[in-house]
C-alpha cells in the first residue's frame, strides 16, 4: 500500500488500539481524546508543512521526532508486555497438557457420591443443591481437567483481545478458537464451548462422565482431544512468535524510498531525525 498522509494515519490507529486495549499510553496521558489529539497533531504537523512553500520546518521536524520517540517507546513496552504474557499464556498451557497426559481416568465407580444440601435463607426460600464427594483420584483428574480448560482459555484471550494487531496474530486467534468445530464432543462429557471458543465446565456432569466412561474423557481432553489440539496449536505459535508482534527495528528502511513518491522529498529529509512513517505503514 502507497504511504500517504492517509494511509499513515489509517495503520496508526491498529496500534493506538492496541496500545489502549492494553492499557500502553502512546503520549503519556491516560485521557483518549489528548491521545488523538496527539496523534492528528503530529500528522497535521507533517502535511501542513508539505503544503507550506517553506517545506519542512525546524518546528514541524522536532514535533514529529518527538512524537516518533514517544510512540517507538512506548510499542517497546507494549511488546515486552505481550511477551511476558505470552511466555506465561504457553508455560502454563504447556504444563497443564503435560499434566492432562499423565491424568488417571479410571478413577473407579464409587469414586462420586451425592447428596442433596437444602439451605434457607433469612427470607425463609430454601434452595437444594447438590454435594458432590470425590475420592482423591477423581478430584486430581477434575482439578487437571479445569487447568487445561482455564489454560486453554487464557491462550484464547490472548489472541482474540490481540487479532488486530496483524494477520498472523488474528490467524492465532482463530486457530485457537476451533473448539466449536468438536462442540458436540466436549459438551458430552459436560464442557461447554461458547460462540468465541471458550470453554466452560459444568462439574457435575465431567465428574459423572470421568466415573462412568473415563476411556471416552481420557479421549476427548486428551492427546486424540483437546490435549492434543493445544500441544499442535502452541507449536505453530512458537514457530511465529518473533513475527506476531514484530520489533520497532523490523518495521523501518524499506517503505521509505517508496513514501517519498507519495509524500515528497520533506519525508526523506525527515529520515535524519526518525523514520516514523514507516512504523505505521509496515505490513504486520
Amino acid at each position: 500500500m502507497a504511504l500517504t498522509i492517509s494511509s499513515m494515519a489509517r495503520n496508526n490507529y491498529t496500534m493506538f488500539n492496541f496500545a489502549s486495549n492494553n492499557g500502553v499510553s502512546l503520549f503519556g496521558s491516560s485521557d483518549s481524546n489528548k491521545k488523538t489529539d496527539s496523534i492528528s497533531a503530529m500528522w497535521n504537523s507533517y502535511a501542513n508543512s508539505q503544503n507550506s512553500s517553506y517545506g519542512l520546518t525546524a518546528t514541524n521536524v522536532y514535533g514529529v521526532k518527538t512524537s516518533a520517540a514517544e510512540v517507538v517507546s512506548s510499542y517497546d513496552s507494549a511488546k515486552k508486555e505481550f511477551d511476558a504474557e505470552y511466555n506465561s499464556t504457553m508455560s502454563d498451557l504447556s504444563k497443564a497438557v503435560k499434566d492432562i497426559n499423565s491424568t488417571k481416568f479410571d478413577v473407579g465407580k464409587d469414586a462420586l457420591k451425592k447428596s442433596e444440601v437444602t439451605t434457607t435463607d433469612k427470607d425463609g426460600k430454601t434452595t437444594t443443591t447438590t454435594k458432590l464427594e470425590m475420592n482423591d483420584d477423581l478430584k486430581a483428574a477434575m482439578k487437571n481437567v479445569k487447568n487445561l480448560v482455564s489454560s486453554y482459555n487464557d491462550a484464547i484471550s490472548l489472541f482474540s483481545e490481540n487479532k488486530a494487531l496483524s494477520n498472523r496474530m488474528e490467524n492465532m486467534s482463530n486457530m485457537f478458537s476451533d473448539t466449536k468445530y468438536r462442540a458436540s464432543n466436549y459438551e458430552s462429557i459436560g464442557i461447554t464451548v461458547g460462540k468465541d471458543g471458550s470453554l466452560s465446565v459444568d462439574e457435575e456432569k465431567l465428574a459423572d462422565a470421568i466415573v462412568s466412561s473415563p476411556d471416552k474423557v481420557s479421549r476427548i481432553v486428551g492427546k486424540e482431544g483437546l490435549a492434543g489440539k493445544a500441544e499442535s496449536h502452541m507449536q505453530v505459535a512458537n514457530a511465529q512468535k518473533d513475527k506476531l508482534f514484530p520489533s520497532v527495528s523490523s518495521m523501518f528502511g524499506s517503505e521509505l524510498k517508496t513514501a517519498q513518491a507519495y509524500t515528497g522529498n520533506g519525508l526523506l529529509r525527515m529520515n535524519s531525525y526518525a523514520n516514523v512513517g514507516n512504523l505505521f505503514s509496515a505490513n504486520l
